[in-house]
């Protein structure tokens, strides 16, 4: 992969996939996927199964180097190495696809800070080699791409995991003597919604400051609980509430 310019909202790049095309599913082989939690509340709905079992059946944990929380990756089909929701007519799951299938051949980056109001973000055009879809002579501008691949809710969600993810990676584990309770807790609020949803009641407190029609609203809406999950990572590693910013979701 090669990240070919770096684009603003008067940049025109050419790009198109469909059926037909040569290359069609290439992308889907043996490809590394990270997985971010609003990726596992699309694609647990689509399939119409709970976050427990998405998470054992479709994903494989890893680690960064010198990070002591994991980030989740999309695990590819034993028997072919290739994406579990592939195939022969395409994606089973396209309409919920997660975030990097539906992004390329953009690549975004933020810039990491401590509220989604500071981040800042760029977009990259990346190639792969065996891509086709960059000979298609269809053009698109930034803003065109964003809207015809339905990114936007997508960056909005991710951008208040960064935020959440950044104050995890920068928590010092060992030095605090964490047990493992709470480290299945935190795993919980990020990615294992639906266990998360049947602890509520025990693990949120008053200091917290969550309101209580978010709560509310999180008995039945998974965006609303992922928030709830964001608001109570972030009070339990800085003491501070995290909705004090413009971060809700309708």
């Amino acid at each position: 992969m090669t990240y070919e310019q770096l684009l603003d909202n008067k940049s025109v790049f050419t790009f198109d996939c469909y059926p037909g095309i040569s290359c069609f599913t290439d992308c889907c082989n043996d490809v590394e996927m990270t997985l971010y939690p609003y990726d596992i509340i699309r694609l647990k709905n689509k399939l119409n199964i709970d976050s427990e079992i998405f998470l054992e059946k479709f994903t494989q944990i890893e680690f960064d180097e010198g990070v002591w929380f994991p980030h989740l990756a999309l695990k590819m089909a034993e028997s072919n190495n290739a994406c579990p929701f592939l195939t022969k007519d395409g994606c089973l799951v396209y309409e919920d696809r997660p975030f990097s299938c539906r992004s390329y051949p953009l690549a975004r980056s933020v810039k990491r800070a401590c509220s989604p109001e500071k981040q800042e973000e760029k977009y990259y055009l990346v190639k792969h080699s065996y891509c086709r879809g960059h000979e298609v002579p269809r053009q698109w501008k930034l803003s065109e791409w964003i809207k015809n691949s339905d990114l936007q809710i997508f960056n909005d969600m991710n951008s208040q995991w960064i935020t959440i993810y950044t104050i995890i990676k920068n928590y010092s584990f060992e030095a605090t003597g964490m047990n493992m309770n709470f480290f299945r807790l935190l795993f919980c609020a990020s990615y294992n919604l639906d266990n998360f949803r049947l602890l509520l009641d025990t693990c949120l407190t008053k200091e917290m400051r969550i309101p209580d029609e978010l709560i509310e609203k999180a008995q039945s809406c998974d965006i609303h609980l992922m928030q709830v999950g964001f608001a109570f990572i972030y009070y339990c590693l800085t003491g501070d509430t995290f909705l004090k910013s413009k971060t809700i979701i309708g």
